[in-house]
């Protein structure tokens, strides 16, 4: 055999879970991404959304995971977000740093830095979620009596003209499908 044929990936006769050929198919990718300094781990990215919550996945992305060298713990891990996010995401960092040893199942990561830019994902609305409803006019008299009515126990000023527009809102928004 010659050195080009030990090299060459053996061939299969049998097809082969896509999961199981997946690590091989992407490591030269991670290992190339956000300046040349890899990723240690492909499940983190592919498994963001699952991992910290379709919430925080919607609004950040794991860029950068560097452990001390010679270590794979006490890891430091980078992601980026929008501007507008970040001071959430910081307030969240303890329980994004939960969820992502317990998908290690270890500490493997002990810091979590936030890179903004405009690069980074912004807001997403996830799937299914709640649509604007229009507004549909002035109430009609049947509505403005029974939200009268039911808000009669209730003294005049601002809580109660509050109060009345929530009411209106609810009863206009549409029957769920």
């Amino acid at each position: 055999m010659t050195k080009k044929d030990e090299d060459a990936p053996r061939r299969r006769n049998t097809p082969t879970r896509l999961s199981a050929e997946l690590p091989a198919l992407t490591r030269t990718a991670f290992r190339n991404s956000v300046g040349g300094r890899g990723f240690a781990e492909a499940g983190l990215i592919t498994e963001w959304p699952a991992i910290v919550g379709r919430t925080v996945a919607g609004v950040s992305q794991p860029l950068q995971l560097a452990f001390p060298q010679g270590a794979r713990k006490g890891g430091t891990l980078t992601i980026g977000c929008g501007g507008a996010a970040a001071l959430e995401l910081q307030h969240l960092k303890p329980q994004i740093l939960e969820r992502i040893n317990a998908h290690f199942g270890y500490a493997a990561v002990t810091e979590i830095r936030f890179r903004q830019g405009a690069s980074m994902p912004t807001a997403r609305k996830p799937r299914g979620g709640t649509e604007k409803v229009p507004d549909s006019g002035p109430p009609s008299p049947a509505e403005s009596a029974a939200l009268s009515a039911s808000l009669q126990a209730v003294p005049e000023g601002a809580v109660k003209e509050s109060l009345k527009r929530l009411g209106l809102a609810v009863r206009r928004r549409p029957a769920p499908r």
